[in-house]
């Protein structure tokens, strides 16, 4: 497709009659998104909305979330999605961290941030159209468009700003495997605030094809999308594919690529999907990287099983050494990206500069390519769990069992599972070893000082643990121990 230029991310130049936005009650063709979005962006800066303000949204993964995401651009503001299913807290520290001056927040969810010190706007009223703001007309490459937070290599959540054009680029690139037509529609599988579900937004709006919003993310609202409107592109992670698989449900037959990432993919489930019809490409990546960098395709699962594929062009994946050394096909090291979509930074400077070196990102994933440049991935440096498409910080799951009267010591680590790709799991050692702490009671006691999908899965008790010569818990070893409980 031509015409890819930077001014679609304010609705410039895609075709007005074109199909944008298609959900079960309603379609928006470009010119309608695009009056809805301009009398959004007027109300907005009624609320006094500036431009270089970042505005917190917190609200489901719908139509009116992509028409406030390109309001707020309309102000030259820079949205922060924010993931509903965290605490209050976390949310507020996360607005904190990343100097929101206001929230935009869905009716329903006002009340998950009604103690936070800041300014609430809630959403724009649909039925009251305001159309005499005039759409802004171009946008300078190098700005800020996005504030996404993952989690960190410490307990705090690291904020990662993306400029238009770390996304322009990685749509660009997400192009040289996907050839866009404008006969695509895609299928929104995955909430807005994580890069996955956001990248979906921008690679739509730069090729101007639809994006199709189901009801909501349960299978069945998934299943209707993809049998009422035949998306041909979708992004799953595993506990999604692995839900349809169980099923026994094939994708509808205009479906030509399924990207499948969020953590480890089983390559039984991947051959299972294949078999009834999925599409199947393998995709690593991450919100750093604003999407994936690498794909493997869906005739090369068989060749290269666990496998996460090649580097997408323009993208160039490196493995290092400790000491910068780029290791030769087999050896194990840390996994560098080389991309055009890099992020501007984290928030956090001293982030960047252990991250970002020479424009290499360096992942804190480890892994190895082999003779023919695949990419495997070994772990995770960090310890980031990939859960259910979820990314959660060990520390601070450990932190927050820690804060348990009976609770001495605990590390926290993921074992594979085929449901969630990854699951949380505890090893504690108590203070009084008389004394049994339940899974339930745990829980229980967790219930709100983290969120849910934090919480440990399985618990394990030792007597003491294994460390370091420098007392750092030795959690490859626990990973080891334990694997074969989760198979």
């Amino acid at each position: 497709m031509k015409n890819l230029t930077p001014e679609k991310f304010l609705l410039q130049k895609q075709n007005p009659a074109d199909k944008a936005i298609i959900t079960s009650s309603f379609t928006f063709t470009f010119d309608e998104l695009k009056r809805k979005v301009l009398s959004a962006a007027y109300h907005f800066k009624e609320q006094n909305v500036y431009a270089g303000d970042h505005v917190g949204i917190i609200g489901k993964s719908d139509a009116d979330f992509v028409i406030n995401v390109l309001a707020l651009w309309q102000l030259a503001a820079v949205p922060v999605p924010l993931n509903t299913r965290l605490t209050e807290n976390e949310i507020d520290e996360q607005l904190i961290l990343a100097d929101c001056s206001c929230i935009l927040a869905q009716e329903e969810l006002v009340q998950n941030v009604k103690n936070i010190n800041k300014k609430i706007i809630t959403y724009a009223d649909p039925i009251t159209q305001n159309t005499s703001l005039k759409s802004r007309e171009e946008l300078k490459l190098d700005d800020p468009a996005v504030i996404i937070f993952t989690s960190g290599s410490s307990s705090k959540s690291k904020g990662i700003i993306l400029s238009f054009n770390s996304l322009f680029n990685s749509s660009f690139n997400s192009n040289q495997l996907l050839r866009y037509t404008r006969s695509d529609r895609w299928l929104a599988s995955l909430p807005f605030y994580h890069v996955g579900g956001f990248s979906i937004l921008t690679r739509s709006l730069l090729y101007g094809i639809p994006i199709i919003i189901p009801d909501s993310f349960a299978m069945k609202d998934l299943f209707s999308a993809m049998d009422d409107h035949h998306p041909t592109f979708v992004s799953l992670v595993a506990a999604q594919l692995k839900k349809f698989v169980d099923e026994g449900i094939s994708p509808n037959p205009e479906l030509k690529n399924c990207l499948v990432g969020g953590g480890f993919s089983d390559i039984e489930l991947l051959k299972a999907a294949y078999d009834i019809g999925w599409p199947i490409n393998v995709v690593y990546g991450s919100t750093e990287t604003s999407s994936f960098v690498t794909a493997l395709l869906k005739d090369e699962i068989t060749l290269k099983p666990s496998s996460v594929g090649r580097a997408v062009p323009t993208n160039n994946i490196l493995i290092y050494d400790n000491e910068g050394n780029e290791l030769k096909p087999f050896e194990i090291g840390e996994i560098v990206v080389q991309s055009n979509a890099l992020m501007s930074g984290y928030i956090d400077e001293s982030e960047t500069q252990r991250a970002v070196k020479n424009g290499f990102y360096y992942s804190g994933d480890i892994g190895f390519l082999d003779e023919d440049g695949y990419l495997f991935i070994e772990g995770r440096k960090n310890f980031l769990i990939s859960t259910g498409g979820e990314n959660v910080n060990a520390i601070e799951v450990e932190k927050a069992l820690l804060q348990h009267p009976l609770v001495a010591e605990a590390a926290v680590f993921p074992l594979k599972d085929e449901m969630w790709g990854e699951i949380i799991c505890a090893a504690v050692v108590l203070k009084e070893k008389s004394n049994q702490l339940t899974l339930d009671q745990l829980k229980e006691f967790l219930e709100g000082k983290i969120s849910g999908f934090k919480i440990p899965k399985k618990i394990f008790y030792l007597d003491q643990f294994l460390k370091t010569e420098l007392g750092k818990v030795k959690k490859d070893e626990l990973i080891e121990r334990y694997r074969l409980t989760s198979l």
